[in-house]
């Protein structure tokens, strides 16, 4: 089997899985007591899987990020969700609370199918990424920018399981966040929540796709350095390890992301194909845009 052959099968199974995933999580939201804040987020996040996934049958590098995305926060959002949240959470110490939003329990099984349809995408990745290699005039090149791709693609995720519980999960979600905040010290604890998210769902839609990929890689990095800082991680030590963690991870993390602030989305990114666009003069919006994001 070429390769070719073996990734128009992969397209064909990731997008029955990802109808799967689709049925699956519609039944939870129409058949459980589930918050018309969380059915709002899902619906919209599950819509976007959907038109993610007939879109990576044309093989196209941005499809298959943008369906990696989906696939992230559709597995997060359901893989944490509580339907019968405890009452009372008085007398929680902070770390007890943000594991009550940060690890489940979820939809029993539906984990492990986000899972099996993210190793899909991958493979579909790494399958695109050689057949481009392969007809590539420098295949050294073609790789390269496949590795930052994905590097890009990955930091970009990292920010799914955060800003999904900070505004996406729900009044609990954000409630636990909310308390969570104000045992740090912080003032407006529920405003910073909603920042923290908002910053973070910009992130990782920017890095994921490549769009405006400087100047969001800047505030993803930035960002991060101030979590660790009000976080009191800088106080702790170095090693995440350590009891609370230290910055170690925090730090990497900002350093990796920083490298996309230098350059760029690359050949395999929105920004590129908004230049390309408006190099060609097709529209004064996409120049304007294109300019925004050299």
């Amino acid at each position: 089997m070429t390769i070719d052959n073996s990734v128009r099968w992969v397209r064909r199974v990731t997008l029955a899985v990802a109808l799967i995933m689709i049925a699956w999580a519609s039944s939870v939201v129409l058949g459980q007591p589930v918050t018309a804040w969380f059915a709002a987020s899902a619906t919209i996040w599950m819509a976007l899987l959907l038109i993610a996934a007939l879109w990576q049958l044309r093989g196209s590098f941005l499809a298959i990020a943008a369906l990696a995305l989906a696939t992230a926060v559709v597995s997060r959002l359901f893989s944490i969700l509580r339907l019968h949240p405890p009452a009372n959470l008085a007398g929680l110490r902070p770390d007890d609370l943000d594991l009550l939003v940060a690890t489940g329990p979820g939809v029993p099984g539906f984990e492990l199918l986000g899972w099996v349809l993210g190793a899909l995408v991958l493979a579909q990745f790494i399958l695109r990424a050689a057949s481009g290699a392969a007809a590539a005039e420098s295949r050294d090149s073609s790789l390269n920018v496949a590795a930052l791709t994905f590097i890009r693609i990955y930091v970009g995720l990292m920010f799914v399981p955060h800003f999904g519980s900070h505004v996406l999960g729900g009044p609990f979600q954000f409630k636990i966040y909310t308390l969570y905040f104000a045992s740090l010290g912080l003032q407006m604890p529920a405003m910073q929540v909603l920042l923290a998210g908002s910053v973070e769902l910009i992130s990782a839609i920017g890095l994921v796709l490549g769009l405006f990929t400087r100047p969001v890689a800047l505030l993803a990095s930035v960002y991060l350095l101030l979590s660790m800082l009000w976080g009191g991680h800088f106080h702790i030590g170095y090693v995440w390890a350590l009891p609370d963690g230290g910055y170690e991870f925090g730090v990497f993390w900002a350093v990796m992301i920083a490298v996309f602030a230098v350059v760029g989305g690359g050949p395999l990114s929105v920004d590129s194909s908004i230049r390309q666009s408006a190099s060609q003069g097709r529209s004064p919006w996409l120049r304007t845009v294109g300019l925004l994001s050299v």
